[in-house]
């Protein structure tokens, strides 16, 4: 038994992929190439259970082909038999989405606690000489308001405005020491922009280099090193719990209709 749109997409990937192409006869560039029915009907696909098919289908209306193909690309590597399964795919797309919204939460965090010191230090003081010409016009647009000022004050900005505080207010800020500090603030930046574009984090090429304990070398622009220098940002506690919900990212949550949590292993990242 077998739903329509199961066939569809199969037929479709097929197709985009020129799978069908070694088939076929004829010369595809001028149009002239065709599929004869008897080669197409004993074309061999597998066939999963019913109610796996209606999950893929529902998976992959939502999300799309072209992304699992990427990810089934990723793990071709590390598999012996030159196959993935889907629940792999699957398993691979939703732990990528559980990294995200656990740095999308700590990303926010760090910027409400930057924006925190600002305004309790200078809610009453709204004129000051260190404000960058960012957060100058920020609040000539907002009557001098500088809580709205903040709220309206890009990441970037805000993280070039907490660098220019006086010592003592900086301090608060818990930046950690070290002389490069600006190359991780430009990683954290590029971080914070991926996950808020909800990129696919773990196919990602765009982070900047950061410099960090944990990793080879202690530099690197992989995810893990980014999510490392995150933590380093953070407040000990919290980057502690960060730590935490990254790693409890792999645990199988399945609920009885999921499909089958199958996480590669390769691809976990562990703090």
């Amino acid at each position: 038994m077998c739903i329509r749109d199961s066939y569809l997409y199969l037929l479709q990937l097929c197709y985009s992929k020129q799978i069908f192409y070694s088939m076929a006869q004829g010369v595809s560039e001028f149009g002239r190439c065709r599929l004869k029915a008897d080669k197409f009907l004993h074309f061999e696909i597998m066939l999963p259970p019913y109610e796996e098919q209606v999950s893929i289908s529902n998976y992959l209306k939502t999300k799309g082909i072209e992304k699992h193909i990427l990810i089934k690309e990723k793990l071709l590597p590390w598999s012996e038999s030159g196959n993935i399964e889907y629940t792999k795919v699957a398993s691979t797309y939703r732990y990528d989405k559980r990294i995200r919204l656990v740095l999308f939460k700590y990303l926010s965090y760090l910027e409400e606690f930057y924006r925190a010191i600002i305004l309790d230090h200078y809610i009453n003081e709204v004129r000051q000489r260190f404000w960058i010409t960012e957060l100058r016009k920020k609040l000539k647009d907002n009557s001098n308001n500088l809580n709205d000022a903040l709220e309206h004050l890009d990441f970037s900005s805000l993280l070039i405005q907490s660098q220019k505080l006086p010592k003592a207010i900086k301090k608060l800020c818990l930046f950690p020491s070290g002389r490069h500090l600006t190359d991780n603030f430009f990683a954290l930046k590029e971080l914070r922009n991926a996950v808020m574009h909800n990129k696919f984090l773990l196919l990602y090429r765009g982070f900047n280099e950061c410099y960090v304990q944990g990793v080879d070398g202690e530099k690197s622009a992989n995810l893990k090193a980014n999510i490392l220098n995150l933590i380093q940002f953070l407040p000990q506690e919290v980057g502690t719990q960060c730590k935490k919900d990254i790693n409890d990212c792999k645990e199988d949550r399945n609920k009885s209709n999921d499909t089958t949590w199958d996480l590669p292993p390769q691809i976990v990242i562990t703090l």
